[in-house]
C-alpha cells in the first residue's frame, strides 16, 4: 500500500491567507460602501456615544466627577476639568475641595489655590491661599469664607475675597456644620458633564474613517494592517494560480498515464 503523500504547502497557505484577508477584505469593503453614502447615512452628524469606543480615542472622562453645590450653583471637578453648571470652567491639577458664595462671587478650594468667578462663571483670579500646610475644607462663616489646613489651622477671608488671615481666636466648634460638602449628580447632570468634556465629540464618520485605513487600532502601524490586506490580496491571486495550474498539471500526467497504460 503507498503511502499518500502531503499536500503541498502552497494549498494549506493559500487557504489560511485566504481568511486572513477575508477579514480585512470584509472591514473595508463595508467601511468603503459606508464612506461612499456618508451624507445620506448622517455619518458626519452622528455623535458616537459608546463609552467603550470614547474610551478607545481617549476623549472620556475617568473615574466620577466631583462636585459641591450651593444653591442653584454647582461646580464640579473630573480628572483636571473644572465645571461651572455643567460647563466648562477651568483647567486644574489639584483636587476640588470645597466652594462657597460671598457677595455675588464663588470661590473654589484647589488644593492650596483659590479660584474666584463671578455668579455668572467669568474667572476672575486664581490666588494662593495663605496656608503653608495643605488646605482640606472650605466654608462659610457669616460674612467670611474659611479654610482649614492639614494641621487644624483656619484662615478667614475679607469681605472682597482679597486676603486670607490666620485665625488666632478660638473657632466656633460647631465649625463642621459650616463646611461645603460633596454633592451627588444626578443621571442628567453627568451626561452633561461628559457631553461638555468632548467638546465636539466623536463622529460616526470619524470612526469609519480610521477603521478603514487602520488607524483605529494605532496612529503609526495601524495602516500598515490594511496595507497588509492588498499584500494579502496579490498573494491569494499568485497561490491561486499556482493551485490551478499545479492541479492541471497533475491532471494531465494522469490522463497521459492511463491513456498509456491501459489494462
Amino acid at each position: 500500500m503507498s503511502r499518500r503523500s502531503k499536500p503541498f504547502p502552497f494549498f494549506l497557505w493559500h487557504r489560511r491567507l485566504g481568511l486572513f484577508a477575508l477579514a480585512l477584505v470584509f472591514i473595508l469593503s463595508i467601511t468603503g460602501i459606508m464612506l461612499n453614502h456618508t451624507e445620506s447615512l448622517n455619518l458626519d452628524e452622528t455623535a458616537v456615544e459608546s463609552d467603550m469606543v470614547l474610551n478607545w480615542y481617549g476623549i472620556n472622562p475617568s473615574g466620577t466627577p466631583v462636585n459641591f453645590s450651593s444653591g442653584n450653583i454647582w461646580v464640579s471637578q473630573w480628572n483636571q476639568q473644572i465645571f461651572f453648571n455643567g460647563e466648562t470652567l477651568f483647567t486644574h491639577n489639584k483636587p476640588l475641595l470645597g466652594m462657597a458664595l460671598l457677595n455675588d462671587m464663588v470661590a473654589i478650594a484647589l488644593g492650596n489655590d483659590i479660584l474666584l468667578i463671578d455668579s455668572e462663571g467669568e474667572v476672575i483670579e486664581l490666588m494662593q491661599s495663605a496656608s503653608h500646610s495643605p488646605v482640606v475644607k472650605m466654608g462659610l462663616l457669616e460674612n467670611q469664607i474659611f479654610l482649614l489646613d492639614q494641621k487644624g489651622n483656619f484662615y478667614l477671608s475679607d469681605n472682597q475675597l482679597t486676603r486670607w488671615y490666620k485665625q488666632t481666636d478660638e473657632f466656633p466648634q460647631d465649625y463642621t456644620a459650616l463646611l461645603s460638602v460633596k454633592t451627588e449628580l444626578s443621571a442628567q447632570q453627568i451626561l452633561k458633564l461628559k457631553k461638555t468634556y468632548r467638546g465636539q465629540g466623536l463622529t460616526l464618520e470619524r470612526v469609519i474613517l480610521d477603521l478603514h485605513s487602520g488607524r483605529i487600532f494605532n496612529d503609526t502601524w495601524g495602516i500598515y494592517i490594511m496595507d497588509l490586506s492588498a499584500v494579502a490580496m496579490m498573494l491569494l491571486g499568485i497561490s491561486g494560480i499556482w493551485v490551478w495550474w499545479s492541479r492541471k498539471l497533475k491532471l494531465r500526467k494522469k490522463k497521459h498515464y492511463q491513456k498509456h497504460h491501459k489494462i
